[in-house]
Order: C-alpha cells, then structure tokens, then sequence
C-alpha cells in the first residue's frame, strides 16, 4: 500500500531515535492508522546511519505467544550477542543473540533480562544507540516466569521495570511501544511503575486536507472529493477507494457499500453480545455519537456503562484515547454506520 502523507509523524519518531533516552514511548492510535507503516518508515530512513541499531519485534505476526515462543520470537542462537532478524532481513533489524549452548527449557527471567542487558551493551560498546521496538506490545500480557498462571511473575510487568531502567535511569537504550488496544494504555497511563517514566504519542486519522491532496493526485474530480472526505480517516479506505475506482465503481458505490457492511457488522455484534451485557446500555452508548463523532471521556465512561463500553472498545468499534479525555468510533466511516444503526 502506498505511504501517504506522515511527515510530522516520521519526522518526530526519527528525531526522537536520535535523542538520549529517557523514558519509554507508547505510540498508540485507532486500529490501521498506520502505526507500524510510519515506524517501519523510520527504520527505513535511519537505516543508513552506522550509529543506530534497531531491534525490531512485531508481535502481530503471530497468535498469542507463550513462554516458549516469547523467547524464540526475541532470542537468537548466535556467537554474537545481536544479529539480524531473519524474519525481518528487509528491514535490517536485529534480534538479541544467546549462547549456542543456552539451555532455555526453563530460564528464570533474570536469565532471560541479563541476555538482553549483554545484547544491550553490546551494541553500546560498538560505539552504537540501541532502539527497541515492540509491535502490540500488550500481546505478552499472559505470559508468566517462574511459576504457573498468576502465581508466577508477569513478563509484562518486569518487563516494564527493565524499561525503566534501560531508558529512565540508566539512558541506555530507546524503548517504543506500539499498540492499537486502548485500554492496554489506559492500564499503561494508570501503571505507577510508569508514572514518570513514560510518554505518548498518537498516530491518529488522515488530516482531510491530506486526503484531498491525495484523491487529485489521484485523478478524482472536485465532486468525488469533496464527497468522499466525508468518509475518509484511514490509508487503507483511500487506497481501497482508489482502486475501486479504476474497477469503475464511483465513490458514493464504494461509501454504500462500506456503511452497509459495518451497520451489517455493528448489528451482528450487539444481537450475538454476551448474556452478561445490557443490549440498552450499549445502545445508549452509541447514542452518544447521534450527533457528536467526539465524546469526552465522563460522559461514557461510568459504573454502569463501563462493561458495555469495553466491549465496544475491545470489538474496535470505539476508539478511547485516554490521553486526550475523548471517545469516537474507530474511524469516520463506522461513525455513519453507528448513525445508520440509530435511524
């Protein structure tokens, strides 16, 4: 898909790489804002700098992870303590090396940080800034050490503490997380281990001026545009637009036809909710964007709503940013089907 216009967004993250560390980022936004798009853009234009070494994991890749797999996806057998990531050899990122005699059947997670402190300093004693970046972070939360379940110690939360360290305290290392799921940050925002120790920068929507910008280029008349900017947030909808275009589809099809299917979706969703969920509640919820695409956060979120409201959250029909105090469909588009729904 092509990289449509985020030079503020690329341009803070590249120069935030280049600065000391001091804190661990989160990098947030609606579900294919195109988080991962500008961070591997980053990567790409800093990849010709010999002071900078990036370790790259995208979690997204995979179902899940446990232990077990926590440690392939981050650990690589080598005689070296950090090589290229072969799953990501494009991007010329780099996992963390363990001994090729490393026996990680059961490691206590003080094996498991001393491992990445060594490829920490590794890279540092080769006169290199090392830069860690974890995609859907929040994708670890169930995996325990040194015990079973909840019994054990949260490698989430260590992990954090190891941020902490490596960023905060000791400047050694940049930490950047990237998520979609928002209430993973608002546990983020409410941590006191991160209190101090954090900061947050949101990949939001497509500015409509960029979006018209790109329909011209495209070959879109005045009509179709100012139509279309109606229902555009997201870089797959603009590229989806454009290449209904070229399979003769006007744009008011191709809007129609993307209302339905999410009023079809939203609707499917609420008649199969969980016994548990009040079906009013949530439609009272949604009663809220009637008018308004922006809610502010006390406005939903209360004792009583607060079930129904996760779970429109966690379906990726609201998108809660927590940092700013607002609440709004996932994207421009939903945010009509929710209104359709109301009728």
């Amino acid at each position: 898909m092509k990289f449509y216009n985020r030079e503020k967004e690329v341009r803070f993250l590249k120069t935030y790489c280049q600065l000391e560390p001091n804190s661990i980022l989160f990098v947030y936004g609606p579900k294919s804002s195109g988080k991962t798009t500008v961070m591997l853009r980053v990567i790409e234009e800093l990849s010709n700098r010999e002071d900078l070494v990036f370790f790259y994991y995208d979690l997204r890749k995979y179902a899940t992870p446990t232990k077990e797999e926590f440690l392939t996806i981050f650990f690589e057998k080598s005689d070296k303590k950090y090589i290229p990531n072969k799953l990501e050899f494009n991007l010329g990122v780099f996992k963390f090396g363990i001994e090729k005699n490393q026996d990680f059947k059961n490691p206590s997670l003080n094996d498991v940080f001393a491992k990445i402190n060594e490829s920490i300093n590794t890279v540092i004693k080769d006169g290199k800034k090392p830069v860690l970046i974890i995609d859907e972070l929040q994708k670890l939360k169930n995996i325990y050490f040194n015990g079973n379940n909840k019994e054990g110690k949260s490698l989430l939360n260590e992990l954090f503490n190891l941020f902490v360290s490596l960023t905060k305290m000791e400047h050694l290392c940049h930490v950047i997380c990237l998520t979609s799921d928002t209430l993973f940050i608002e546990e983020i925002y409410n941590n006191s281990t991160l209190k101090n120790a954090s900061e947050y920068y949101l990949i939001d929507w497509l500015n409509k001026e960029d979006i018209k910008k790109i329909l011209k280029e495209e070959g879109f008349d005045e009509k179709e545009i100012n139509y279309a900017v109606n229902y555009l947030s997201l870089p797959y909808e603009v590229s989806q637009l454009i290449n209904n275009k070229k399979l003769g589809l006007s744009v008011e099809e191709t809007v129609r036809q993307w209302i339905n299917i999410e009023k079809d979706k939203l609707q499917y969703l609420i008649a199969n909710a969980p016994d548990e969920l009040n079906e009013n509640k949530i439609n009272e919820i949604l009663d809220k964007f009637k008018n308004d695409i922006k809610v502010k956060n006390e406005e939903i979120i209360k004792k009583e709503l607060i079930n129904e409201f996760k779970f429109l959250v966690n379906n990726e029909i609201l998108f809660y940013d927590v940092i700013n105090g607002i609440i709004k469909p996932t994207s421009i588009k939903k945010w009509h089907a929710i209104k359709e729904l109301l009728k």
